[in-house]
C-alpha cells in the first residue's frame, strides 16, 4: 500500500516536469517566433516588380509650324509710284497675273523724248541722204566722200537711238505691271496707292502652292537614323479638337549647331501656311529576345549595369527574401523602358523601390502594392 502510493507521487512529479517542460519549449518556440516576427517587421521594404516579354517600341512626339516651301518677296525694281493693287492676302493667283500696277511720268517722259530724237535722226539721215545723191551727181569727189561718211554716221547714231529707244521700252513693260513669276498664295500685301514702292516692305509676299508647305522639328539622333529622304509620315494639322490627317515626306535632316533637324514637307490644298503640325513617329527596336523592365530599376557601375532580385532561402522558420545583385546586359531604352538582353528571367522578382538603399547579400521584406 505504502508502495503505491509512492508510485503515485513519483508519477504526478513526472508529468508536471513533463508539462513544465513542453511549456518550456513552447515558450521558446512562440518567443523565437516573435522575435523573428519583431525582426522581420524592421527589415528594409522592399516593391518588386517582374520583366515582360515583348516588342519594344521607341516613340517620339514633335510639332512645327508649316512654313512654304518657296517664298518671294516681290517689289517694283526702279521703286516706281503704287497706281493701283490688284491682289489681297490670303488670294491664290495664278503665274503672269498681275499683283500691282505702277506709274512712273520721268519714265514715260524719257521714253517719249527718246522717240522723238530717233525720229529726228530719221529726218537728218534724209537731208544726207539728198545731200549724197546731189554729190554723186555734181562729179565733186572730196563732197561725195563727206557726203558718205556723214550719212554712215548718222546711221550708226540712229542705231543707237534705237537701242537706247528699246531699253526705255521694256523697261516701262516690265516695271509697269508686277505680275506673279509661279501660281502661289498671296501672304503679305505692303503696297500702297500713291505711294512709292517698297516703302514699307516688299509690296506683295507670294508663297509657292506648287512647292507646298514645310516644317521643322528637332529629333533625337536614335530617331533620326531609322528616318529616310522621301519617307512618308503621317501629320496632324491643325488644332486638336479638329486637326486634319495628312501625309508628309521627309525632304531633309539639317544639322543645325549639333542639333539634329527634321525637314517635313506636305502638299494640300486646304494649306495656307502658318497651321499647327504635330507628328508621333513610332519604330519597333531592333533588339529582339530581351526582357522589358522599367528603366528605373537599372542601376550602373561604369560601363557595366546591373538590376536588384529577391532570392528566396530556406531556412528553419520558414522562407526568407535575401538581395541578389545580377549583372545585365542592356540593350535599347527610353525614359520608362529598358530592353534586358541577358542576365535575368522574365519572372524573376526585380526591386523597383526600397524604403532604405540595399546591398548584395542582405535580407528584406517584400511588400505587395494595395
Amino acid at each position: 500500500m505504502e508502495w503505491q502510493e509512492t508510485e503515485q507521487v513519483n508519477t504526478r512529479r513526472r508529468k508536471k516536469l513533463r508539462l513544465l517542460a513542453s511549456l518550456f519549449v513552447r515558450g521558446l518556440i512562440v518567443l523565437t517566433l516573435f522575435s523573428n516576427t519583431l525582426q522581420t517587421m524592421t527589415l528594409t521594404k522592399v516593391w518588386t516588380t517582374a520583366g515582360r516579354q515583348g516588342e519594344f517600341i521607341r516613340s517620339f512626339t514633335g510639332s512645327g509650324i508649316l512654313e512654304p516651301v518657296m517664298e518671294a518677296s516681290l517689289s517694283n525694281k526702279s521703286g516706281w509710284t503704287v497706281k493701283a493693287v490688284k491682289v489681297k492676302a490670303g488670294e491664290a493667283v495664278k503665274k503672269g497675273q498681275t499683283l500691282v500696277v505702277y506709274e512712273s511720268r520721268e519714265a514715260e517722259n524719257r521714253f517719249l523724248d527718246a522717240k522723238s530724237q530717233l525720229e529726228q535722226q530719221q529726218l537728218s539721215i534724209q537731208g544726207l541722204q539728198e545731200q549724197y545723191v546731189e554729190a554723186a551727181s555734181s562729179g565733186d569727189t572730196t563732197r561725195l566722200r563727206s557726203a558718205k561718211r556723214d550719212l554712215q554716221s548718222a546711221r550708226l547714231a540712229k542705231e543707237v537711238q534705237q537701242r537706247n529707244l528699246d531699253s526705255q521700252k521694256a523697261e516701262l513693260l516690265s516695271n509697269r505691271e508686277l505680275k506673279a513669276p509661279f501660281d502661289g498664295l498671296v501672304t503679305k500685301v505692303g503696297a500702297v496707292d500713291g505711294m512709292t514702292s517698297a516703302s514699307a516692305g516688299p509690296d506683295v509676299q507670294l508663297a509657292s502652292s506648287g512647292l507646298g508647305y514645310q516644317m521643322q522639328v528637332q529629333v533625337p539622333a536614335d530617331i533620326c537614323d531609322r528616318l529616310q529622304i522621301g519617307q512618308k509620315l503621317d501629320l496632324r494639322v491643325g488644332q486638336a479638337d479638329n486637326a486634319e490627317a495628312l501625309t508628309g515626306i521627309v525632304a531633309g535632316i539639317e544639322n543645325k549647331e549639333s542639333q539634329l533637324i527634321l525637314v517635313v514637307a506636305v502638299k494640300h490644298e486646304s494649306l495656307r501656311g502658318g497651321e499647327q503640325a504635330g507628328l508621333d513617329l513610332r519604330f519597333a527596336s531592333a533588339d529582339t529576345g530581351g526582357v522589358l523592365i522599367p528603366s528605373s530599376a537599372i542601376h550602373k557601375e561604369g560601363s557595366e549595369a546591373y538590376v536588384y532580385v529577391i532570392e528566396e532561402r530556406k531556412g528553419p522558420l520558414g522562407n526568407t527574401s535575401h538581395v541578389r545583385k545580377a549583372r545585365v546586359e542592356i540593350g535599347d531604352s527610353n525614359e520608362f523602358e529598358t530592353v534586358v538582353l541577358q542576365g535575368i528571367f522574365p519572372d524573376a522578382p526585380i526591386i523597383l523601390e526600397s524604403s532604405e538603399p540595399v546591398a548584395d547579400g542582405v535580407r528584406v521584406r517584400v511588400m505587395t502594392k494595395s
